[in-house]
């Protein structure tokens, strides 16, 4: 079939750019650190005087996320897979058109994927305070001192957990009594705990 592909901003969607592949660098970097202070239940160090260089961690996490980039690409879309690209905001201008840029485009089948958004939850006050997303968090240079993470589903305790094994001060806030409340009940009882 010819294939058309539309996209807004980023080619890779939220997995390459702002989801899976950003957040296991941190993940890994995250995990070193803890390694690093246990190491000596394995006999190598003392694990007492661990630095972080965070803003190293992020870079590397960046420069993976980069070195992968070319899988998701315009030019390997475009010349290896012959799918014609088009980078800007697709519009339906008809049951059969779809407009992007000014050119119309025409489909026999259309399939809309337009992936995931964080929403900011109710919070009085969350939008003068400022907050980070799936979408900025992975942009930070510095350390965050203290962070709050709203959500207690995998992934904010996934992110609660890197962040505090290189050194924030971390809160998860959770409605309900416990973290990971869609999971095994056991499984979540040791995290909660932890």
């Amino acid at each position: 079939a010819k294939v058309a592909l539309v996209e807004r901003q980023f080619m890779g969607g939220d997995c390459l750019n702002v989801g899976c592949v950003p957040s296991k660098g941190i993940i890994r970097a995250g995990r070193a650190v803890y390694d690093a202070k246990h190491a000596g239940e394995f006999g190598i160090g003392d694990g007492g005087n661990v630095t972080v260089d965070f803003g190293k961690a992020m870079e590397r996490m960046r420069k993976i996320r980069a070195g992968i980039s070319f899988h998701d690409s315009v030019e390997r879309y475009s010349k290896e897979l012959g799918v014609d690209v088009y980078i800007g905001e697709g519009k339906f201008a008809g049951p059969d058109i779809v407009e992007v840029e000014g050119k119309k485009l025409r489909f026999s089948k259309a399939a809309v994927c337009t992936g995931a958004r964080a929403a900011a939850p109710p919070v009085p006050g969350i939008e003068e305070t400022g907050y980070l997303t799936n979408e900025n968090v992975f942009w930070l240079t510095e350390l965050p001192k203290r962070l709050a993470v709203i959500g207690g589903g995998p992934i904010g305790c996934e992110l609660a957990q890197t962040f505090a094994r290189m050194g924030s001060r971390v809160a998860i806030l959770q409605r309900g009594g416990h973290v990971l409340p869609r999971e095994d009940a056991d499984a979540a009882e040791i995290i909660h705990k932890a």
